[in-house]
């Protein structure tokens, strides 16, 4: 049986309990479209974590602001934390790890996780040991009910920094197209010994046949999702 329905991301994209997704969207904007993700943990009283550069954050409080209620409220208790990342890999697993314990020892009905994927370069964060952590997310979220959403702006993240944020997430939605079974997935325990060009092997084979073209590569990843009849749009 697979697992049960978590929510519908924008009211139609089915996101079931325990999955850890990749979101690939073009534009700054964009960036805020799934902060009712966040609002409606709150109303139900989840743990709601938002990681991303500090620039963001006024913009997407304005955005939980305008969408649910006592927003500070939740700050000052902690039921939502609002992070800019921190510069090492033991700190990064450790704040992830603190915010099960502290939604166990709530007794918080779900843990929801809002990553931006560009926080760790102003944050001085190492890329490979963040996908690293990535690869081991896929473990955490099946330790408590939890989702964990984590966002790709395709205008400003680099095509070889994509292939291993591909590699490293089992589900993806690809510009509105729900990739519920990945074909490029590398299980962590595969990825992490893998050398840094095997881990982007395929997905740069696949890239080299569609012309290095970057709107080809990201419409053959949506018609894996469109052979889904779950996949959705927004």
């Amino acid at each position: 049986m697979p697992p049960p329905l978590f929510t519908h991301l924008t009211g139609q994209i089915p996101v079931l309990r325990h999955e850890h997704v990749a979101v690939l969207y073009r534009g700054g904007s964009a960036a805020f479209r799934h902060a009712s993700f966040l609002t409606e943990g709150l109303t139900r009283g989840d743990r709601c974590f938002y990681l991303a550069p500090r620039d963001y954050h006024s913009a997407m409080l304005e955005h939980l602001r305008g969408e649910a209620a006592e927003v500070d409220r939740h700050l000052s208790t902690g039921l939502l934390r609002v992070e800019a990342g921190p510069a090492d890999s033991a700190a990064l697993r450790q704040m992830c790890q603190q915010t099960y314990i502290d939604a166990e020892n709530a007794g918080a009905p779900a843990v929801r996780w809002l990553e931006e994927g560009i926080w760790p370069e102003p944050a001085g964060f190492p890329m490979p040991h963040f996908f690293e952590f990535h690869a081991l997310l896929n473990y955490q979220v099946k330790h408590y009910p939890s989702v964990a959403l984590c966002q790709y702006d395709l205008e400003r993240f680099e095509p070889r920094h994509l292939f291993q944020a591909i590699a490293v997430h089992r589900h993806l939605i690809v510009e509105g197209t729900l990739v519920r079974d990945n074909p490029f997935y590398i299980p962590a325990e595969r990825f992490i010994p893998l050398p840094a060009q095997e881990r982007e092997r395929d997905l740069v084979g696949l890239f080299r046949e569609v012309g290095f073209d970057m709107t080809k590569l990201l419409a053959a990843l949506s018609g894996y999702g469109r052979l889904d009849t779950g996949a959705g749009m927004p």
